[in-house]
């Protein structure tokens, strides 16, 4: 790590990714001037991003620097014949409680789903998760509203402990992101977009009309709950499908 302080390095990824208000980019970019170290970690953010940003215009796989970043918190993959009946046997789970499943690729946009899963590993694999850390849902909705400009709810999920927030950008739009991890040590982030926000409209489109889950390209699985025509709820964790659904069906309809 070439940043001067633990501290500086959360602050150059949320940086990096679009994650802070202004004040705070000014405030990152005059340290930038000032340090050589966070100026190097800095510069090896560019080749990520042009990356992804290609990715986001023309492929469909997940560009090897990502993956190396985030490899050591992807599940071993399964052979492809497990992989086969255990898609079966979630398809049949779900479609019991009425809840569509599908394979990637899924329909769901490209660059949403990588966005969904670059936010969710890539929180968990900081030191400190949260932006604001408070296992209080009234604390945790106050700051979201405070710094994001709308409210969201905040649910309590049985079998997990609430971490707190943090602000991520979907599809270009600054969102908020619930983190939560849940006995045994398993992660899992619920994204809440602004209603009309691009990101909302493009999740609630591949929903439609009931529950939708499907995996990503890098391995999670990922639950949409729509809201209405242009608001839905996401859920994103390597936690089989039937424990996501049960976390959003903690929304209120």
């Amino acid at each position: 790590m070439e940043a001067c302080s633990l501290e500086w390095q959360e602050r150059l990824s949320a940086w990096f990714d679009g994650e802070v208000q202004a004040h705070e980019r000014q405030a990152v970019e005059l340290h930038l001037s000032r340090c050589a170290g966070c100026t190097r970690e800095a510069a090896r953010y560019a080749p990520l991003r042009e990356a992804l940003r290609a990715q986001a215009a023309a492929e469909t796989h997940v560009p090897s620097q990502l993956t190396e970043r985030v490899s050591r918190l992807v599940p071993r993959s399964r052979p492809a014949f497990r992989q086969r009946r255990l898609a079966a046997g979630l398809a049949a789970a779900l479609a019991s409680v009425g809840v569509l499943w599908t394979s990637w690729p899924s329909g769901m946009n490209d660059a949403l789903a990588m966005d969904l899963e670059r936010h969710h590993l890539k929180a968990f694999s900081r030191t400190t998760p949260c932006e604001f850390e408070s296992s209080d849902p009234a604390e945790v909705k106050a700051w979201v509203e405070r710094e994001l400009g709308y409210a969201v709810e905040v649910p309590v999920v049985p079998g997990a402990t609430l971490l707190g927030a943090r602000r991520c950008r979907l599809h270009g739009q600054l969102s908020a992101s619930l983190l939560y991890r849940y006995e045994g040590g398993k992660a899992m982030t619920l994204f809440l977009p602004p209603a009309g926000s691009p990101a909302a409209r493009e999740a609630a489109r591949f929903a439609g009309e009931e529950t939708r889950c499907t995996q990503g390209p890098v391995g999670e699985r990922i639950c949409v709950a729509p809201r209405g025509s242009e608001q839905a709820a996401l859920a994103v964790s390597e936690l089989e499908p039937p424990v996501l659904v049960d976390a959003l069906a903690r929304l209120a309809p």
